[in-house]
């Protein structure tokens, strides 16, 4: 009888209501408006198809401008995810690839806060590719978004990151130290103070003057300067020029008078 009760719910319109005239039926709703017009949420274990029609869900791509028309086809999405607590991006081992992505073209991370890519799985900000820029067909979309922090470690917040296919940096590198165990290729101008061991292929330029040590110099090649002042010794094969404003310098008439051993 109870069961029999519990059925007879069916034919109550806020309930259940078929529409003979239509073949419509509603699902909380009186007048339903399509095959099957449902008031309330639609609870499945799966759904087939490829939900072109579907209204008033998120798209995956953004936010439709408008519920029917031209404007649910057209779609707008934030520019920036901010990300205010400690989040781990790890993806499934389950998955086929390792790469996580976010169709937000900007990551801003909060102070305090970190947000950790687990080891061996990429993170693609921007990946619509919603810019300007020319797109590569047969790779991620993702145009290179940007993510702003004030301060970059490793996973475990004890060192450094590695980048494994290097940095590109478009402004001012800054760093109070620096270390390379392979070459050091520049394009322009390298400035600096106080450099120590430089071999240059071409022309080295100082500003200021060269200030040799105790070290001294040791050219095998021929050594023209306008001036040169060393407070060690100065070796080279040969020099060039009348040496009469050297000084320090034998005593004339000595064995090891310069003058002597240069214009004998």
């Amino acid at each position: 009888m109870s069961r029999a009760r519990d059925l007879s719910r069916l034919s109550n319109q806020t309930n259940f209501t078929p529409d003979v005239a239509t073949g419509r039926i509603g699902l909380g709703s009186g007048s339903p408006t399509a095959k099957l017009n449902v008031t309330g949420i639609v609870s499945a274990t799966a759904f087939y198809g490829d939900g072109s029609n579907l209204d008033g869900i998120g798209s995956g791509i953004g936010t439709a401008l408008a519920d029917d028309g031209v404007g649910s086809e057209i779609y707008y999405t934030d520019k920036i995810l901010g990300i205010v607590e400690n989040t781990t991006i790890d993806v499934p081992d389950a998955s086929d690839n390792n790469v996580a992505y976010t169709k937000y073209s900007e990551i801003s991370v909060s102070d305090g806060i970190d947000l950790i890519i687990a080891d061996g799985d990429d993170f693609v900000p921007d990946i619509l590719g919603i810019s300007s820029d020319v797109q590569v067909p047969g790779v991620l979309a993702g145009a290179g978004g940007r993510v702003r922090a004030d301060n970059f470690s490793n996973k475990a917040g004890t060192g450094a990151p590695t980048f494994s296919s290097g940095v590109n940096v478009v402004g001012l590198v800054s760093a109070t130290t620096g270390s390379f165990t392979g070459n050091v290729s520049v394009g322009g101008v390298l400035t600096y103070e106080d450099v120590t061991n430089i071999d240059s292929v071409g022309l080295i330029t100082a500003r200021t003057g060269i200030k040799v040590l105790a070290g001294g110099i040791n050219a095998v090649g021929i050594v023209t300067a306008t001036g040169v002042n060393a407070t060690g010794i100065v070796t080279a094969a040969s020099f060039v020029g009348s040496g009469q404003n050297l000084t320090n310098l034998p005593a004339s008439g000595d064995s090891n008078d310069i003058t002597a051993c240069l214009f004998i």
